[in-house]
């Protein structure tokens, strides 16, 4: 029987179950046809991204398997998705075993009562393109060298950490052939979340923006990675991801 999660939540802990099968709904590459004057045929203006994916399920909510009242089931799901509605939270969903995504409530308003013991409600979202594999948290660490392999057909956007025992200047982190130069502290480590778009090391407690450099994204297959220096430990959490 297919199901969710939502916020590390699962829907089958409020006697809850899906109540159409299962579809994979792909995102949407952003782009647009432009018409060019004396130009038979269009040219194709590409964004280079993906548009968020809105999707809508229908659920069936048993206060029996719940082991509650209709009433106080009802309250424990709007106490559950509600509070939900203010920004992007983890969904997994039980036909996609082995990947996540991130989704926002867009419609959450009504349960109805069917039956004294059948409750429904109708849950619209709207989430993020790609879903993330799980295996794709794992960090890699090493100090040198490293050759990571992309299992999907897309690019990831991983995250990376950089840490020495001394302050070091003018380091370079080389990604199949592509440099990036960076300073280390001793007391702070250097991230590039390329996910975020951002280069900051963390400081008091604070988010201290360094530089808008970021290293290239994963390719498809194999990617090789170097260190300039042996004295640099580097930790990255690849992101694989496909649509």
């Amino acid at each position: 029987m297919r199901s969710f999660t939502f916020n590390n939540i699962s829907l089958p802990s409020f006697g809850g179950r899906l109540l159409q099968p299962p579809s994979h709904k792909i995102a949407k590459r952003n782009k647009s046809f432009q018409k060019i004057y004396g130009q038979s045929g269009d040219e194709i203006i590409d964004n280079e991204s993906y548009d968020n994916v809105k999707f809508k399920l229908k659920i069936g909510f048993l206060p029996l398997v719940a082991q509650q009242t209709a009433q106080n089931l009802a309250k424990a799901v709007i106490d559950w998705l509600a509070p939900l509605q203010d920004d992007y939270y983890v969904y997994t969903d039980t036909f996609n075993p082995g990947y996540f995504t991130r989704a926002a409530i867009v419609n959450f308003d009504e349960i109805v009562q069917e039956l004294r013991t059948y409750l429904t409600a109708t849950i619209e979202f709207n989430r993020v393109p790609y879903w993330y594999s799980d295996s794709g948290l794992t960090p890699l660490t090493f100090t040198d060298q490293a050759l990571l392999v992309n299992p999907e057909v897309y690019t990831a956007e991983p995250i990376i950490t950089l840490t020495a025992a001394r302050s070091l200047e003018n380091i370079k982190l080389t990604i199949n052939g592509v440099e990036t130069a960076f300073n280390v502290g001793a007391q702070y480590a250097n991230i590039f979340d390329c996910v975020a778009k951002q280069n900051y090391k963390i400081q008091d407690g604070q988010k201290v923006y360094l530089s808008t450099n970021l290293p290239p994204d994963l390719s498809a297959g194999e990617n090789l990675i170097t260190l300039s220096s042996s004295q640099v430990t580097c930790s990255i959490v690849p992101n694989w991801r496909r649509l």
